[in-house]
């Protein structure tokens, strides 16, 4: 199992992403999203049977271009995710970006979703600090 989860951190480094992203407009907030695009559907679904998540079809505007495939997990399938393949990240700003999310996101989410004044600061700074990390 390690190998799977070295390989698919090799895949989330070369194509992939680790962000904080809105689910609807009415979100306050940002949770965890881990996406990779390929034009090779198999590495998607490989993707998706280890580690949840959904598959979904990029539209080309070109005939030129091949098809390609985005897959994304989200939530507590993303951390589930992280966890497994954090160890084996090289590449820097991906590396940092799952070691905040694993270190802090669940501290400043609560499970209710009712947020304190102190929390909702609390949030807001985990959120710039994730996209700002030069910035104190």
């Amino acid at each position: 199992m390690e190998v799977l989860h070295a390989y698919a951190a090799g895949l989330i480094d070369g194509e992939g992403t680790i962000t904080l992203s809105h689910n609807n407009k009415r979100d306050a907030f940002r949770a965890p999203v881990v996406s990779m695009t390929s034009t090779t559907r198999e590495l998607v679904d490989l993707m998706r049977s280890e580690y949840g998540g959904s598959v979904r079809t990029h539209k080309t505007y070109h005939t030129r271009h091949s098809d390609s495939f985005i897959w994304s997990v989200r939530h507590d399938r993303a951390l589930a995710m992280l966890r497994l393949i954090a160890p084996y990240l090289r590449e820097h700003e991906k590396s940092r970006r799952a070691d905040l999310i694993l270190d802090r996101y669940k501290a400043v989410t609560p499970r209710n979703g009712k947020y304190s004044d102190q929390l909702k600061l609390d949030k807001l700074e985990f959120e710039h600090l994730f996209f700002h990390p030069s910035t104190p």
